[in-house]
């Protein structure tokens, strides 16, 4: 394998139809390979399983730089509204505010909390299913995959009925990274103010009124925490659930070997989404973080204050950790190694309730669509990719006679 890496490769059309390719020869390469994006932003990319777990845990490499460099500060540098939101996310922010809103919204995604809704979840799931089979065609993301987190995280966060028309509408704006003007967040900001309000005089048993709760004992999160919180949970949450579900049945119907173990046996569906979260996990790259000094990663040195790109995708092939580490295998022994919702104090908050979400739309679709199969004229399956209008076409019933 080469050495050599074009500036910009990781960004090319022919890197983007195969990304894997790319992170393998990153990882036979030993070394941090320095990649611009189209922004001219320098990121040095880190693809071994074992580099990438040690950058998830280094001390010196986090999401807060400006609080270790001097700098002077210009009234140009004031962020936007939206800027001041979307800078209290947690996956913005490093110990101790990372530290203290993670600890004041975990409770929600207890495996007590999270097993409570399991029930919930199954109805929804088998609604969808039972839907898309009157439809006969239909689409995998509008149909099945996108409907059931937004319900999930609106039913979660305590959204009425009659307000989630409204709530799934910001969301898909919002999770599309197509909110150029900042007006669906600062309407979701709006609407989140007046929910907030209300559970201040009348609560609930939901996320939104254990967080207002809190104000009381004194600890509680800001006006832009608790909507950054609120829109986490729509970015993360459905996101990630969507992506796993989508890309699970495309993997399982263009492995008919293993789409016909599904259906022989629905307790399986834990075992593909593990193997989907590995083989094609929702997170290619962890969000961006930067060295706050000179470190050594992956036997280089990464100088201080540059971006460093943690490769989910690239550590979850690594042959030093999977076996055939390119098939998806339902059945592999080594999946529990996977990091697809990443590792020490970034761990996926909502990893469990995702996993929930992902096996119970398995499980439906393999008892309720045994007849599934890639749409006629729909073309190859491709890598069903979110941000660029993923679509799944597919076909319940009978296939027509020739």
């Amino acid at each position: 394998m080469t050495d050599e890496f074009g500036p910009m490769e990781l960004w090319e059309p022919q890197t983007r139809r195969d990304p894997h390719a790319f992170y393998a020869r990153v990882r036979a390469a030993g070394r941090p390979v320095p990649q611009y994006d189209p922004a001219g932003n320098r990121f040095w990319i880190v693809a071994r399983h074992a580099d990438v777990l040690e950058g998830l845990q280094h001390p010196d490499i986090g999401h807060e730089v400006h609080r270790h460099q001097e700098r002077d500060v210009s009234p140009w540098d004031e962020p936007s509204p939206t800027e001041h939101i979307s800078s209290r996310q947690l996956i913005a922010l490093d110990p101790p505010d990372h530290t203290r809103l993670r600890r004041l919204v975990s409770t929600a995604f207890t495996a007590r909390t999270v097993a409570r809704m399991e029930q919930w979840i199954a109805g929804v799931a088998a609604d969808l299913v039972a839907h898309a089979r009157g439809l006969g065609r239909f689409d995998a993301v509008t149909d099945l995959a996108d409907p059931l987190p937004v319900n999930v995280i609106a039913q979660l966060v305590g959204v009425p009925d009659e307000d989630r028309p409204r709530f799934r509408e910001w969301s898909a704006v919002i999770v599309s990274a197509s909110d150029w003007d900042g007006s669906a967040t600062l309407a979701f900001a709006g609407y989140i103010d007046e929910l907030a309000a209300r559970r201040r005089v009348e609560p609930r048993d939901d996320l939104l009124s254990g967080l207002v709760a809190l104000e009381a004992e004194g600890d509680a999160l800001d006006r832009n925490e608790l909507v950054a919180m609120v829109q986490l949970l729509l970015i993360a949450g459905q996101e990630t659930t969507v992506d796993v579900i989508a890309n699970a049945i495309r993997l399982l119907l263009t492995h008919p070997d293993q789409w016909a173990d599904l259906r022989a046996d629905p307790a399986l569906a834990s075992a593909v989404v593990e193997e989907a979260l590995r083989f094609r996990g929702p997170v290619e790259i962890v969000p961006p973080r930067f060295t706050f000094r000179d470190i050594t990663l992956a036997g280089d040195t990464i100088p201080a204050f540059e971006r460093v790109g943690l490769s989910l995708w690239g550590a979850n092939r690594d042959p030093e950790v999977f076996s055939n580490p390119d098939v998806f295998d339902i059945h592999r022994a080594d999946v529990a190694q996977h990091i697809a919702f990443g590792y020490g104090i970034h761990f996926c908050l909502g990893a469990s309730l995702g996993r929930l979400e992902a096996r119970l739309m398995l499980e439906a679709v393999a008892r309720e669509l045994p007849d599934l199969r890639l749409a006629d004229g729909a073309g190859e399956a491709e890598d069903v990719r979110l941000h660029h209008g993923g679509v799944l076409p597919l076909q319940a019933g009978p296939a027509p006679s020739s």
